[in-house]
């Protein structure tokens, strides 16, 4: 597949089953995500976990995000590899080789910053930090009541002034993300419940500065809460991520403008897949199995083509089966153009973005960032 350049081809003509993104719709969120954070005097650190491509994460970088963020050490190595500097690495990083790995990327990138939500681990970041002569810059994870990682609230203070006393550590501020409640159905519901958490951080990001604690950034949220988490007083930079491909997941959440749905941002990756065998009158079977698309909550939204009536199951690793519930069902050759459930899941098992414009193929971006999971 290295040598395979469909530059000039329409979309429909590529080998399923494939990701494909239109440029202008992506463009397009890249530019209103960018607006948003203009207007409330904040910044984007946009979270490329979910796309896990330094193209995309540069163009990113070109429409004015501050830096990006990262989930894992290995994840920033391919980013400073491709000139990207500012990086927030999200999860903790404990053992040996990773702190060894993470210390070449701060020597590369001195911008770096990484996440902490123990004193074991500081002590052990700040000795090896200092044994390389080398500052590391840190914020604290604050547990948003998920109990995945972070500190509890009433004990950040007491890591902040620890942190303090370290001469490898450089502390930034803090960390909040509350991915529980991203998909939360109402838009109400979800207002409110982030914003008592991301307060609550905002609150302790005043503790910090009253106690002569530096504090200069309050860093969280994610796509379904972009435009609520800025009301919180002390919020300096969000991480949102699928903003820039959107999914089914997303889309169905309810919004400020439509309790029913969430279309502020436009689904730039879509997923073709084809059918290849139709001989039973019920349904029909196409080339995109569990290898290909991650379903989880919600099943996939035939787009191409329009009307379909269908239920959508599994027939293993390589094949899927759409089953007809109005008797209508495509036909064999035929290619199929898909919204994906969950977008982060379903990239991670592609290499390559077909980038196209006006559903002709104008470029290829390498997923460089694939299973960067260490």
């Amino acid at each position: 597949m290295d040598d395979y350049n469909p530059v000039g081809l329409s979309k429909f003509e590529l080998d399923t089953p494939c990701l494909v993104i239109d440029k202008n719709k992506l463009l397009y969120n890249l530019q209103l995500m960018q607006q948003h954070v203009l207007a409330h005097n904040i910044q984007v650190r946009p979270h490329v976990k979910t796309h896990k491509c330094s193209k995309l994460a540069t163009l990113q970088l070109q429409y004015g995000a501050i830096g990006v963020s990262a989930a894992k050490v290995a994840e920033a190595e391919v980013l400073i590899a491709a000139g990207i500097h500012s990086i927030l690495i999200t999860s903790p990083v404990v053992t040996p080789n990773k702190i060894t790995r993470l210390l070449n990327c701060v020597k590369q990138a001195p911008e770096t910053m990484i996440v902490v939500d123990n004193q074991n681990n500081v002590a052990t970041l700040n000795a090896a930090a200092q044994a390389q002569q080398i500052k590391i810059n840190v914020l604290i994870d604050i547990d948003p009541g998920i109990g995945r990682t972070g500190i509890k609230p009433e004990k950040a203070l007491e890591l902040g002034k620890y942190i303090q006393s370290c001469q490898g550590l450089e502390l930034k501020g803090l960390q909040c993300y509350a991915g529980n409640l991203q998909h939360i159905k109402s838009y109400e519901e979800r207002r409110k419940s982030s914003l008592e958490v991301m307060q609550m951080a905002s609150n302790l990001v005043k503790e910090f500065k009253q106690k002569g604690l530096p504090c200069e950034i309050l860093t969280g949220s994610g796509t379904g809460t972009y435009d609520i988490d800025i009301e919180a007083s002390e919020v300096t930079e969000i991480q949102p991520g699928s903003y820039t491909v959107m999914d089914v997941d997303y889309t169905v959440i309810g919004s400020k403008k439509d309790p029913n749905c969430f279309h502020t941002f436009q689904p730039a990756m879509t997923l073709l897949t084809t059918v290849i065998s139709a001989n039973r009158a019920e349904h029909v079977t196409v080339d995109a199995g569990t290898k290909s698309i991650y379903v989880d909550k919600h099943q996939p939204k035939i787009i191409v083509p329009k009307g379909l009536s269908y239920d959508w199951g599994g027939f293993g690793d390589e094949h899927g089966k759409i089953t007809a519930i109005d008797g209508k069902l495509p036909k064999l050759g035929d290619v199929l153009e898909l919204i994906v459930p969950h977008c982060d899941p379903t990239i991670n098992l592609f290499d390559k973005f077909f980038i196209c414009e006006n559903d002709l193929v104008v470029d290829c971006w390498d997923i460089d960032l694939r299973g960067k999971s260490q």
